[in-house]
C-alpha cells in the first residue's frame, strides 16, 4: 500500500494541518546492575517511555494568518489532546514546544515546528488496522463458529431419539454436497457414528464448492454471485426413502450402497427432527462459506478495487442474510443454552464481515456525480478529471451500462470518485 492509499491528514484538536516533516523517536528505560570486579552488566528492562513526535506544520496562502491564528488558539489548550499521526494514526499528544518561523522569501506562509509526547500507555504503533487486515479476520471466526456447530451436532446425535434417521439425512447430505464439489474425498461416516467426521466431510465439500482458486480479480461479483447460488442451493432438505422389509423393519441407504441397520416402523420416530438437525449444520457451512468467500472478495477489494461501493454493500448484505437465516435456525432448533454455542460466534462473523466492508467503502474517496463539460471519449474524461487516463475502466466500471464509451457528449452525467 502507498502513501497515496493509506497516508492521513494531520490533525491535532480536530484542526486539520498540512504537514511537511514527521520525526518519531522512541526510548526503552533500562536498570543496568553491574558486578564488583566481573565484566559486563545485566541490563533490566523497566518499559517503553512515551514516544516522542516532531511534526512540522505549513500555513500558506491568502488567509494563512486566520488559520495559524486558530490553530495556535488550539495549542494554548491545557492538556493533552487528540493528535491524528499522518502514518499512525489516532493518539493522544501533550504539547511540548512550538516553533513558529516566518521567512521573507515565503510569502504569505509559516512554519510551525511542534514537539509532542504521545499520552497512551502500552498503545501499539500501528493501532489503525488496514482493510485488508479487518478482511483477514473473518475465517478466524467461522473457525469458531464450525467449532461450536460441531459441538452442539454431537450432542444431538448422542440424545437423538431416532439415530437410524439421522444417520440417514446425514448420508444423504454428503451425497447431495458431493454431487456439487466432487474432488474432495469423503470419510463415509454419518453424524452418529462419528459426528467429527461428518462435520469435517461438511466443511471440505462446501470448501470444495467455493474453490477460493477460481476467483479472478477481473470478475469478482460475478464469481461471488456463482458461488453464492451454489451454497443457496446445497440447503435442500436430504431426502427420506424408507422401505418396508421383512419383519416389519426398515432399511436406510448409504453412500457407499450398504445399509444401516433397521428399527422396528411401529416405535420409530418421525425423522423430520432428525433432517431438521442435518439441515442447520448444512445451512452453517454454506453461510460460512459464503463468509469465506466474502472474505477473498474484500482482500482482493483491498488490494486492487474493482467493485463499486454498491456491489461490496451487496456481497456483505448477502452473506449477513445467509448468517441471520443459521442463527434463526439453531434458535428455532436448540435450547438457549446449546444455540448460543453457534449464534455468538456467527453474530461476530457477521460483524467482521460488515466492518472489512465498511472499512474498504470508506478507504475510498466518496461518489459524486459529475457533468461532462466537452465531447470526449473515457480515456480523455479520465485525463481531464484525474490526470491520470488509466483511470477509465474505473469510470466504465462505475456507470454500467454506458450508451457509448467513446462518444460521451457535453451536459451528460457520470459518477466516479471525488478524487
Amino acid at each position: 500500500m502507498a502513501w497515496k492509499d493509506t497516508l492521513l491528514d494531520a490533525k491535532f484538536r480536530g484542526i486539520v494541518f498540512d504537514c511537511q516533516l514527521v520525526d518519531d523517536d522512541t526510548e526503552r528505560h533500562a536498570v543496568e546492575h553491574a558486578r564488583p570486579f566481573v565484566d559486563g552488566a545485566q541490563m533490566e528492562d523497566m518499559g517503553r517511555g512515551a514516544r516522542r513526535l516532531k511534526l512540522k506544520a505549513i500555513f500558506f496562502g491568502d488567509d494563512y494568518e486566520a488559520r495559524l491564528q486558530a490553530f495556535l488558539k488550539a495549542l494554548d489548550e491545557p492538556g493533552a489532546g487528540e493528535l491524528v499521526h499522518p502514518v499512525f494514526g489516532p493518539m493522544k499528544g501533550q504539547l511540548l514546544t512550538t516553533h513558529i518561523h516566518h521567512e521573507a522569501d515565503h510569502v504569505d506562509a509559516a512554519e510551525v515546528e511542534l514537539a509532542f509526547a504521545e499520552s497512551n500507555l502500552a498503545k501499539p504503533l500501528f493501532e489503525r488496522s488496514l482493510p485488508g487486515q479487518k478482511a483477514a479476520n473473518i475465517a478466524d471466526m467461522a473457525g469458531a463458529a464450525r467449532t461450536g456447530a460441531g459441538g452442539v451436532l454431537g450432542g444431538a446425535a448422542a440424545g437423538s431419539k431416532n439415530p437410524l434417521a439421522l444417520a440417514k439425512a446425514s448420508l444423504e447430505a454428503v451425497r447431495q454436497l458431493k454431487a456439487q464439489s466432487r474432488d474432495y474425498i469423503t470419510s463415509g461416516v454419518d453424524a452418529v457414528s462419528a459426528p467429527g467426521g461428518f462435520v469435517r466431510d461438511v466443511a471440505g465439500l462446501v470448501s470444495g464448492i467455493v474453490d477460493l482458486r477460481g476467483f479472478d480479480a477481473a470478475s469478482l461479483m460475478s464469481d461471488y454471485t456463482s458461488i453464492s447460488k451454489l451454497l443457496t442451493s446445497s440447503i435442500l432438505l436430504p431426502g427420506f426413502n424408507y422401505s418396508s422389509t421383512s419383519g416389519g423393519n426398515f432399511s436406510v441407504g448409504s453412500t457407499s450402497g450398504g445399509t444401516v441397520a433397521g428399527a422396528d416402523l411401529a416405535t420409530a420416530v418421525t425423522p423430520s427432527r432428525e433432517a431438521d438437525v442435518v439441515l442447520a449444520h448444512v445451512e452453517l457451512e454454506a453461510a460460512l462459506g459464503k463468509a469465506e468467500t466474502a472474505q477473498t472478495v474484500l482482500e482482493s477489494e483491498a488490494e486492487t478495487p474493482t467493485l463499486s461501493p454498491p456491489e461490496i454493500e451487496a456481497v456483505a448484505a448477502d452473506t449477513r442474510t445467509s448468517i441471520e437465516g443459521s442463527i434463526i435456525t439453531y434458535r428455532r432448533l436448540y435450547p438457549i443454552e446449546q444455540s448460543r454455542r453457534v449464534t455468538e460466534p456467527l453474530k461476530d462473523v457477521a460483524l467482521a464481515v460488515q466492518d472489512a466492508a465498511k472499512a474498504i467503502i470508506e478507504a475510498r474517496p466518496p461518489l459524486v456525480d459529475r457533468q461532462v463539460d466537452n465531447p470526449a471519449c473515457l480515456r480523455l474524461l479520465a485525463h481531464r478529471w484525474y490526470g491520470d487516463h488509466t483511470r477509465a475502466p474505473e469510470l466504465l466500471r462505475l456507470n454500467q451500462p454506458l450508451r457509448d464509451p467513446n462518444f460521451l457528449t457535453a451536459g451528460e452525467v457520470l459518477r466516479g470518485y471525488a478524487k
